[in-house]
């Protein structure tokens, strides 16, 4: 599961050694000024389409890197099929990030 840290000027996003290993990236860090929009959906894997450029994947059980489609480029983090958020981005090295969270209500309402 994704651990965010939101601050009043910044999101960043925490990785695990192993989400690390599985992702080949280190922690990301978004200005709160770049989300320009917040969804909470029932399965963060059914959000991650395209193709994979770094990262790993199993379909519907575990997406996580950088992955390019017809949304743009998508950084995934997501363990299972469970609940996500979906984070819209502007002027960002990805157009979209895609997370499996506990709490998704309550993140989405606190980047909102």
């Amino acid at each position: 599961m994704a651990n965010l840290l939101i601050s009043d000027d910044s999101v960043t996003i925490r990785l695990s050694i192993a989400e690390k290993a599985q992702a080949l990236h280190r922690d990301l860090t978004l200005p709160r000024g770049a989300i320009t929009g917040v969804r909470v959906v029932s399965s963060g894997t059914d959000e991650v389409h395209g193709f994979k450029l770094v990262g790993s994947s199993i379909p519907g059980v575990l997406m996580v890197g950088s992955f390019k489609g017809g949304e743009g480029s998508t950084f995934a983090l997501c363990h299972g099929n469970g609940p996500g958020l979906v984070l819209d981005l502007t002027g960002q090295h990805y157009d979209r990030i895609v997370l499996t969270v506990d709490n998704p209500e309550q993140l989405a309402s606190e980047l909102s």
